[in-house]
């Protein structure tokens, strides 16, 4: 092997074992950090669960409070616990020790701030847990929140009567089997969550352990290769000549400087000498091509205006294919784009008669006819904020809460199947056609991302997508048929038949629901 080629390689290999030790010392380091941070993501996650359970032992609280005084304070108390969980107050400071207890003596003032307010949902969802463990949390909170809805029944009815016999009656409410029976649910989804919260954390910090010793045994051995490597190359250096090597250094710094001229002058069949003749060729080739360059400049920057054209051109393309956020990623460069949404809304709708419709109707009104009915839907959609996923044959297929999340997107997609009956009417009005609709709706988690590489596509999958299409195809002719997850969101402000059990192919017997429309008031 020659001189040169060896030294190369002592210099390859010495900045390989270099960026090898940095990255170990770096990443040995770096384990301290993840230590700390899987303790902080343990201990706030479990705080969370905490407030969660600590709310729902404040509700009881003041619930009991109000049924035996009749205190309006402990009402007002109990609806501001309410609001905090609920994202519509802010987490006041020190909340976590004793402030009721204060606010009640009236040491501190009463929770009034909204800014800044977040739900326990969200700080649940930021706060990095798995699925699993917030699926367990939100089990225990529709636990808290239905038997917070027997507190209320139970103030409600101190309220109407105001006597004392309403007053036994609310607390006796409180203090029933069932009543206790309901707490006992809050705290079983808690404790399977603290489990899991326990042996993940535990997981993380073994994995974090194996991984430290790796990497102190690693920067060992990759030390002393360093050290060896670094006296191999001092050898080699020693053995060559130095005036030569000094002569292509000053050449090469007063070319890299800008000039040109500059000539190492050096000659010789050895690897210094082919060295300093390689210098002086670039030396010649740099001033060929620095003038090539100036004529080549002119060209590049018209070609770039074209370029720019080009690529707003696209850009537009892309946004009307995607959704905007999603167009707004892959434009700063993400390739694989794949998230996971907790809690979303899916409906299907699906034009009744539709085949038999395609078989008479000659292939310009067919088409005319989806056009019209499509475009209306897509209207819809557009003005109630939700996302239309793609269209099958006849089918339209939406969501809400997706990509850009809203604590209101199972009501936003109830709006909009009332709207689209309404919009299926006008069009069959238009076209003089027997045109209505099965709606399915579904709530639940989804995972979303893109797919595809030439032709890009953004579409939804999970049991959300498979049950919402199924509950479709069970609704009456312009009917709309949910699942129990919707019926529980919307029974606040919409009306609903009676529970009909209905037999879906790979799910069994589902419980399911008609839409009826919204309540008067």
């Amino acid at each position: 092997m020659s001189v040169s080629r060896l030294i190369v390689v002592l210099l390859a290999v010495v900045a390989v074992i270099a960026a090898a030790v940095t990255v170990a010392a770096f990443g040995l380091k770096a384990t301290d950090a993840l230590v700390a941070r899987a303790q902080e993501r343990r201990f706030h996650s479990d705080r969370l669960a905490e407030e969660l359970l600590q709310s729902s032992e404040l509700l009881t609280r003041f619930a009991r409070a109000y049924a035996a005084t009749g205190d309006a304070r402990f009402r007002r108390f109990f609806d501001q616990v309410l609001d905090i969980r609920d994202g519509r107050r802010a987490v006041p400071p020190g909340y976590e020790s004793g402030y009721w207890d204060q606010v009640v003596t009236r040491a501190v003032e009463e929770p009034m701030s909204a800014e800044g307010a977040r739900s326990l949902e969200q700080r649940l969802i930021d706060a990095g847990i798995t699925i699993e463990e917030y699926a367990l949390l939100k089990d225990a909170k529709v636990e808290s929140d239905q038997l917070a809805r027997i507190e209320a029944a139970a103030m409600k009815a101190v309220d109407d009567r105001g006597d004392e016999a309403a007053r036994v009656r609310a607390t006796a409410t409180l203090y029933d089997a069932d009543y206790f029976a309901a707490k006992a649910r809050i705290m079983q989804p808690i404790g399977r969550f603290r489990d899991l919260l326990a042996n993940r954390t535990a997981r993380e910090l073994a994995a974090i352990s194996d991984w430290s010793d790796f990497l102190m045994w690693f920067l060992i051995v990759s030390s002393a290769l360093m050290l060896a490597t670094f006296g191999g190359l001092a050898v080699v250096l020693s053995r060559r000549f130095i005036a030569p090597g000094r002569r292509i250094v000053e050449a090469a710094v007063r070319v890299a400087a800008g000039d040109l001229a500059a000539r190492s002058r050096i000659t010789g069949a050895d690897e210094i000498g082919r060295l300093g003749q390689s210098i002086d060729g670039m030396a010649d080739a740099l001033s060929a091509a620095l003038d090539t360059a100036r004529m080549q400049t002119a060209t590049a920057e018209a070609r770039a205006a074209e370029l720019d054209e080009e690529r707003d051109r696209s850009e537009k393309l892309l946004e009307n294919m995607l959704p905007v956020l999603i167009a707004d990623r892959l434009k700063r460069g993400e390739s694989t784009i794949a998230e996971t949404f907790p809690e979303v809304t899916v409906l299907f709708a699906d034009i009744v008669g539709f085949t038999e419709l395609a078989t008479r109707l000659p292939p310009r009104q067919l088409v005319d006819m989806l056009s019209d009915v499509f475009g209306r839907f897509d209207e819809l959609a557009a003005r109630h904020r939700l996302e239309k996923i793609k269209t099958i044959g006849d089918c339209y297929m939406v969501v809400g809460g997706v990509p850009d999340r809203s604590p209101t997107h199972c009501q936003q997609v109830a709006e909009f199947a009332v709207e689209a009956l309404a919009a299926i009417a006008e069009s069959a009005a238009v076209s003089g056609l027997d045109l209505r609709l099965r709606i399915g709706m579904h709530t639940g988690t989804v995972v979303a991302g893109i797919v595809g590489r030439r032709k890009y596509s953004y579409d939804l999958w999970g049991d959300v997508v498979n049950l919402a299409s199924r509950i479709q195809g069970v609704a009456e002719p312009n009917g709309i048929q949910v699942t129990d997850a919707v019926r529980v969101r919307l029974q606040d402000d919409y009306l609903f038949g009676d529970p009909v059990a209905v037999e879906l192919k790979g799910r069994g017997t589902v419980t399911s629901y008609a839409l009826r429309g919204r309540r008067s008031g």
